[in-house]
């Protein structure tokens, strides 16, 4: 049983989005939270970012204008507690 225990919490401690019951949000607290983020940021526009969550599942969706702005928007989605996982696919608008 100790083993067992031990070998779980080394998955965990690998995998950043394992959950323990006490780390678990309600996706609409996440999504707001991520909302404040991106909209908090001076150096970010995100009014061509869409982001949903499902499940703690979040999906960042849109275009931004450089790559500075992708990882930007990419990070402060990312570091929002409780979230199951995380997938992107924001694309860099093409100059006009």
């Amino acid at each position: 049983m100790q083993r067992h225990r031990k070998e779980h919490n080394a998955e965990i401690g690998r995998n950043p989005f394992k959950l323990s019951q006490t780390q678990w949000r309600p996706d609409a607290e996440i999504l707001a939270e991520i909302h404040e983020r991106l909209n908090g940021d001076p150096l970010l526009n995100a009014a061509s970012i869409f982001v949903s969550v499902s499940s703690g599942r979040v999906l960042i969706e849109g275009s931004v204008e450089n790559d500075e702005s992708k990882r930007r928007a990419e990070t402060h989605s990312r570091q929002v507690s409780g979230i199951s996982g995380h997938d992107s696919n924001l694309c860099i608008r093409r100059p006009r």
